[in-house]
């Protein structure tokens, strides 16, 4: 009994080691998938995106760094550039060298979060799982589209470093908001303790102001998102969980005074830009049928959705990231800058981000479903091939879509 526990303990031991070195490997290739199509699109490339992003973060050496933070917009990404070229490296490395660290950080993330939520899977599937979710875009169907991206938008981009930044950012609030959200709902009653510590509300205040350096992208559509959910709550409780709302909320009041002096000095008195409402303008230009645009985009997740949609509609990580994608589908649909950049999309991008997150949440619960006998009999064997067919498309979308970056296809 005692050698075959300790098999047992040998071949977990084996099975996690080989996991790790998998992670590592694969982490590797993405970082430098990622640095090889940014130093083509900034060197070969010459793409309008990283070009001007690149030109901003050299700007630095003009100003003092709390000034560009303060009033600029999207500067992290350019203060991380601008530091590692005050140490020496060359401004297009140093930019390659950020963003691919910003992708890489992500599949760390997914790792991190997948060993938490699904402890029972073999450590030998995360690392793969996570890389999947690195790669994958909307269904590429050339009859209707020759542009990938353009019109369908992705979790998954190249060629705009801010997004990229903000997006292992914007993972780390989301849990942690869960993490928060759910003492609400799974306390006894209404607690009013929303924070274990003083210190869980600096690091989760800093976290979402560092959201809003990287790109205002995520707390525009995630704050009337949770919003929302509050409200219901509020609602539902009869006013009780309002101690426990607010607290939460007080801890938006930093990032909001921010993303306020962002708009103020990028659409304020004396721009000759701003916001304006145009249903569905904006996003009719890149797409001439929006509805199949959003089913490239989402047809894995939504079907896993539809499949699993008692138990994701039930979660608390499932809501928020469905209250999200919903105010970004409506930014996305009504909202346009005023002036030259009207048709860059540039209000949409809260939409794109918004899709890493119903993503992430749709491969859990298909791994779930796949890997934790939940389901069985026919049942089980038509979510699987529906299931694995969608993601294989998705997947090998993303592969032609990078394969299409760095062998200078038209983004647009």
């Amino acid at each position: 009994m005692e050698e075959t526990a300790g098999m047992r303990i040998s071949q977990k031991e084996q099975e996690r080691r080989l996991g790790l070195m998998l992670a590592c490997v694969l982490g590797v290739l993405l970082f430098f998938m990622a640095f090889a199509s940014t130093y083509h699109l900034l060197a070969e490339v010459n793409a309008s995106d990283l070009t001007v992003h690149l030109a901003w973060a050299d700007e630095y050496n003009k100003g003092t760094l709390l000034q560009a933070l303060l009033t600029g917009n999207d500067r992290l990404w350019h203060a991380c550039v601008w530091l590692l070229n005050r140490l020496g490296v060359s401004l297009v490395y140093a930019g390659c060298l950020v963003t691919a660290g910003s992708v890489a950080a992500v599949y760390v993330i997914y790792n991190a979060l997948f060993k938490r939520m699904l402890q029972w899977i073999d450590r030998r599937l995360i690392p793969v799982a996570s890389l999947i979710l690195c790669l994958v875009t909307a269904i590429y169907m050339p009859w209707f589209k020759t542009q990938i991206y353009w019109g369908q938008d992705s979790p998954n981009i190249w060629h705009n470093p801010t997004q990229m930044m903000v997006r292992p950012f914007a993972l780390i609030a989301f849990w942690m908001t869960v993490r928060i959200y759910r003492r609400l709902r799974e306390g006894g009653g209404w607690p009013t303790r929303a924070f274990e510590s003083k210190g869980e509300i600096a690091a989760y205040a800093f976290v979402l102001m560092l959201t809003v350096w990287a790109k205002p992208c995520f707390v525009q559509a995630f704050i009337p998102g949770l919003a929302i959910l509050m409200i219901v709550d509020l609602i539902r409780s009869r006013g009780k969980a309002f101690l426990f709302c607010f607290k939460v909320a007080c801890a938006y009041i930093p990032a909001a005074i921010l993303m306020l002096m962002k708009l103020i000095s990028e659409f304020g008195t004396g721009s000759e830009s701003g916001i304006e409402i145009d249903f569905l303008g904006v996003w009719s230009y890149s797409s001439t049928n929006i509805p199949l645009s959003m089913l490239l985009l989402y047809a894995f997740p939504l079907f896993v959705f539809i499949v699993d949609w008692r138990r994701l509609a039930s979660s608390v990580e499932g809501q928020l990231s469905l209250s999200n994608l919903a105010v970004a589908v409506v930014m996305k649909t009504t909202l346009a800058e005023v002036g030259e950049s009207r048709y860059h999309g540039n209000l949409s991008w809260s939409y794109g981000l918004a899709a890493v997150f119903v993503w992430f949440l749709a491969t859990r619960s298909f791994l779930d479903l796949m890997l934790g006998n939940r389901l069985t009999g026919r049942k089980y064997t038509v979510v699987a091939i529906v299931g694995w067919t969608l993601l294989a498309l998705h997947l090998f979308t993303g592969i032609v879509y990078y394969i299409k970056i760095v062998s200078g296809a038209t983004l647009f």
